[in-house]
């Protein structure tokens, strides 16, 4: 993790020409300390979410849904969760948003966007701090513009802040379109999506650092939210697989 990058989180750059990879666009224009994320999210292949669908079995039984925030919303959607982990970090994640309910699609895109993380191969620590971050962001933009948002944009606002608290988190980032490929293809250009950061970057008024009581609040009630989980040692009829690393606290304020 790092203690800036604000100048990341809007898209400067062009979307690859066609026949050209993601991956080739990356390492020909990102320093080298982005080339590993970038390049193992580009190599992901693009998909709608459905494919993330698995038949239901006892995971169904090993999730205590009552007791999690939202958790008839997400009981529906838990096939698309990439492992039984992000089940516990989606409804903690949530809960610090404050939303009182939730969408279906809403759901399913940020179940992807987790997966999208591990899958760049961010630590279970920067997934957590980078939702701590967005949790918090997402209070603003709920304040200023919640009457206007939809079931389904809920989903799409968290899912863009996720981006915006991974470009000032992470050291290594991915850039705006290669999460525009895997997250947002189907629900609108790159474009639009780059307005969007821009704008949410506007109503926090480009200040993405959180106080140290805010970020370690919410980071711990992140990592809470996976030490109560039972932890499995092997992946169950699912397919889905247990969380087995502990998150440790922030090493420094971001």
């Amino acid at each position: 993790m790092r203690n800036g990058g604000k100048g990341q989180a809007a898209a400067n750059e062009a979307p690859p020409a066609e026949g050209e990879s993601p991956a080739n666009v990356a390492a020909s224009s990102l320093p080298d300390s982005s080339l590993r994320s970038t390049t193992i999210a580009a190599s992901l292949p693009s998909s709608d979410g459905s494919a993330c669908m698995r038949t239901p079995s006892i995971f169904a039984r090993e999730v205590p849904w009552h007791e999690l925030h939202l958790g008839e919303q997400i009981q529906p959607y838990q096939n698309y969760a990439h492992c039984v982990g992000d089940v516990h970090l989606l409804a903690r994640f949530l809960e610090l948003t404050e939303l009182p309910d939730i969408q279906g699609d809403s759901v399913k895109l940020l179940f992807r966007t987790l997966k999208f993380l591990r899958l760049c191969d961010y630590t279970v620590e920067d997934i957590c701090s980078i939702l701590a971050h967005t949790s918090s962001y997402f209070l603003d933009a709920w304040t200023l513009c919640g009457n206007q948002m939809d079931g389904s944009e809920v989903g799409n606002v968290l899912a863009t802040l996720t981006y915006v608290a991974h470009c000032y988190v992470q050291d290594e980032t991915c850039p705006l379109h290669i999460w525009h490929q895997h997250l947002f293809r189907k629900y609108c250009p790159l474009k639009t999506l780059n307005a969007a950061v821009i704008r949410l970057m506007q109503i926090r008024r480009y200040v993405l650092r959180l106080t140290s009581d805010d970020l370690n609040y919410r980071f711990g009630r992140l990592k809470d939210a996976l030490d109560r989980m039972r932890v499995q040692p092997t992946t169950d009829d699912t397919g889905l697989t247990s969380e087995s690393e502990t998150p440790s606290l922030p090493r420094h304020e971001s």
